[in-house]
């Protein structure tokens, strides 16, 4: 049995001549919170309708739960809860009318978890769909992804219209949700500083492939930033990992992937004249290096 609750292996998404995703491999851990980082039309939101099988790949393999998504049983299926930042909802129908409908398709919905959820959240029940702001309606979309307390958990850009208030609220409910349910989350998001307080692992697409994938902790520990300068002219830095690098006769700053000690030795032996400083980069700084590269 696969170590994963998710994996997908070189899959390909194509529209005609254009392929959305090149040969993706994805491996999610089951119990741990997935950040999915790109660019707009990096592919994440293919990605993540494929976990979905919302869309059919064009090549490729997905196993979620140990299923290919478009012959999951209806049973399993259950145990998946999805919800996105472009998702239609009845405008007309109350917020408990909407939920008590959404409900009726599982056997495991819990209205009175659900009922917490909204009150926690503050989401009127009475209120209609189509008088909920923007963020409320982001929030009634999480509670409808997870009413029925699923195994996992797949989640596009479902902050995007929270204020930071509410964001916050959102970001304390995901992790209530690992530690009471032990829930496997996907979350795909922009808001990279709400990414780096709760996920585990990070997956980093650009231009439909994966460009990196680890435990946050490694990937925040394996890159640096260095900046040398001196008086004197400069020799070029001649890494195979490098991510950025600009320089002039007095200056070199670069990014730079798959850092160790024995680099840092390296740079500081290289320039012994130099001032030499190597710094720790936060999750969106590392984004930038990759999405920029």
């Amino acid at each position: 049995m696969s170590d994963f609750i998710v994996q997908t292996k070189n899959l390909i998404k194509s529209y005609g001549k254009h392929n959305a995703l090149d040969s993706l491999n994805m491996n999610v851990k089951e119990g741990f919170v997935y950040g999915l980082l790109g660019k707009n039309g990096a592919g994440k939101t293919t990605t993540l309708r494929m976990i979905m099988s919302l869309l059919k790949p064009t090549n490729g393999s997905i196993d979620v739960m140990g299923y290919e998504p478009t012959k999951m049983p209806i049973k399993q299926r259950q145990n998946i809860g999805y919800a996105s930042d472009s998702m239609q909802l009845i405008p007309w129908l109350k917020v408990g009318e909407i939920l008590n409908y959404n409900g009726s398709f599982y056997d495991t919905w819990d209205k009175e978890y659900v009922k917490q959820w909204a009150d926690r959240l503050g989401l009127s029940l009475d209120k209609r769909v189509f008088q909920l702001s923007r963020g409320n309606r982001q929030k009634l979309g999480l509670i409808m992804a997870i009413g029925h307390r699923p195994k996992l958990v797949v989640l596009d850009e479902p902050a995007g219209g929270l204020d930071p208030i509410a964001r916050k609220e959102f970001l304390e409910s995901i992790i209530e949700l690992i530690h009471e349910l032990g829930t496997t989350i996907i979350l795909s998001s922009h808001a990279l500083s709400d990414l780096e307080r709760i996920s585990d692992y990070i997956g980093i697409i650009d231009q439909g492939k994966m460009q990196v994938e680890m435990s946050l902790e490694d990937l925040k520990s394996s890159t640096r930033q260095i900046k040398i300068v001196s008086k004197n002219k400069l020799e070029n830095i001649s890494f195979e990992d490098t991510l950025k690098l600009n320089s002039t006769e007095h200056l070199i700053t670069g990014i730079f992937k798959n850092w160790d000690d024995d680099k840092s030795k390296k740079i500081i032996q290289k320039f012994p004249n130099a001032t030499v400083e190597i710094q720790n980069l936060n999750l969106e700084e590392i984004f930038l290096a990759y999405a920029g590269k």
